[in-house]
């Protein structure tokens, strides 16, 4: 049976919405390049004023029931082309920078926004005054400081391509993005633990708070790699372009599937997939598995940019106004200063030190998938405080959304990555054609 809308008297095929996602998405991104914008800004815009917020062309029934396999389906598409656009060779000439910066700035941005909330909190939230601040505030501002540390790899990764970015500054920061997300996990795996035990009046069980979020580490990474494995074996026998893309997209597809169906990180395993395919497949096979991937890349942040810009409650956002500035100021306070501190202790270069923290500042899409998840968490105090922090979070992730691409691209022509025509600062739209020209290009391979 077709799945259909019901609006107004006319029963819509969900494929009118698909097909309406698409050509809007693509054509708000062109009007933003017209504009001299980052295509994200008319994605995520096409999301607020088309979405359950404004003219309600996509209701919150289709963003919230209907359209969310297609946004899991852009999640780990964009996961995988992240975790492809990491190099051995590469990572070895800045093996030190990446940890230092990926671990400085993840604890910076949950010291910064958790210290704020513990301490901001009680005066925001009045009405909770009368319950205990070790069972109330303190959990909430552990899990708001937890879903501070995801940076936005859709976003990143977009931007990469359309600005064309290559070099030694693209490789660090692609390499902190990718390993961001996993670091991520494992501090809202331990906080989630330790949050739920407050709110319980609970002891906090240690053990299971550093096994739990280890284990689901270490089998999304299994997952990604025996996927990679199977596609190394069996790639050869698939030479044409038309079926490459058939077997790559069903790949990533399966290993999401199967890390969903786990209840581990699908965003994880599709970057261990993508690394694996890109590093250890026969150099030819893995160029052309990349190169029919980013051909439909446009349309998928289309689609992903559009849905997180619908997923906004304007009514809700307002009465969350003044949680959702700390949380975007705190989070770029923390950021800024644990890249400048991971970047002075790894001794980089000066552009790294100055420039890096900008470049990480987008939110990302899995922050949104944080908070849902810790929602019923929340939802123990108070399902009104639920609720609110929920909205706080959304608002937060889709303003830094309409913002922080000017950083990011800030941070690439400051450190010389990319070379941007004056006249055409993103009044044209980047063709993606394969890997000729941007960064996978430039890359050194071994035939494997």
């Amino acid at each position: 049976m077709h799945e259909t809308i019901n609006i107004g008297t006319i029963h819509w095929n969900i494929l009118v919405y698909s097909g309406l996602l698409l050509l809007v998405s693509q054509a708000m991104g062109r009007l933003a390049n017209f504009l001299r914008a980052p295509r994200i800004i008319g994605y995520l815009l096409a999301g607020i004023i088309f979405g359950p917020s404004c003219i309600s062309l996509f209701s919150e029934h289709v963003v919230g029931k209907q359209l969310t396999l297609l946004t899991e389906i852009s999640l780990v598409i964009i996961s995988f082309s992240i975790g492809g656009a990491l190099t051995v060779d590469k990572i070895k000439e800045v093996k030190n920078s990446i940890f230092w910066i990926t671990v400085l700035q993840a604890l910076g941005a949950f010291a910064v926004v958790g210290a704020l909330m513990a301490f901001l909190l009680p005066l925001l939230l009045p009405s909770y005054n009368e319950l205990d601040y070790w069972r109330v505030y303190f959990p909430c501002a552990l899990i708001l400081g937890a879903i501070a540390v995801p940076t936005a790899p859709a976003a990143i990764l977009s931007l990469v391509h359309e600005l064309k970015a290559k070099g030694k500054f693209t490789t660090i920061v692609l390499s902190v993005v990718a390993l961001d997300d996993a670091l991520a996990i494992i501090i809202y795996g331990f906080v989630i633990v330790w949050a739920k035990s407050l709110i319980m009046g609970e002891n906090v069980s240690w053990s299971a708070s550093l096994i739990a979020p280890l284990v689901t580490i270490f089998i999304s990474i299994g997952i990604g790699l025996s996927v990679a494995l199977l596609i190394k074996m069996v790639i050869r026998f698939f030479s044409p372009r038309d079926v490459m893309l058939g077997i790559i997209l069903g790949a990533i597809l399966l290993t999401g599937g199967l890390a969903r169906s786990l209840g581990v990180s699908p965003l994880l395993a599709s970057m261990v997939l993508g690394f694996v395919i890109m590093n250890y497949v026969r150099h030819e096979r893995a160029v052309e598995a990349h190169d029919v991937i980013e051909n439909i890349e446009e349309p998928i942040f289309g689609i992903f940019f559009l849905l997180a810009g619908a997923q906004l409650d304007i009514s809700l956002g307002m009465k969350a106004l003044v949680i959702t500035l700390i949380l975007i100021f705190g989070r770029f306070a923390g950021k800024l200063v644990g890249s400048f501190l991971g970047a002075s202790v790894a001794e980089s270069t000066p552009s790294v030190k100055k420039y890096l923290g900008f470049a990480l500042l987008p939110s990302a899409g899995v922050t949104i998938g944080l908070v849902l998840d810790a929602h019923p968490v929340l939802s123990q105090i108070s399902p009104g405080l639920g609720e609110l922090l929920v909205s706080a979070v959304v608002g937060t992730t889709l303003i830094n959304e309409l913002i922080t691409p000017f950083f990011v691209r800030y941070a690439f022509v400051s450190a010389k990555d990319i070379q941007v025509d004056e006249g055409l600062k993103f009044a044209q739209p980047v063709a993606l054609v394969g890997r000729k020209g941007n960064l996978v290009s430039h890359r050194n391979h071994t035939k494997k």
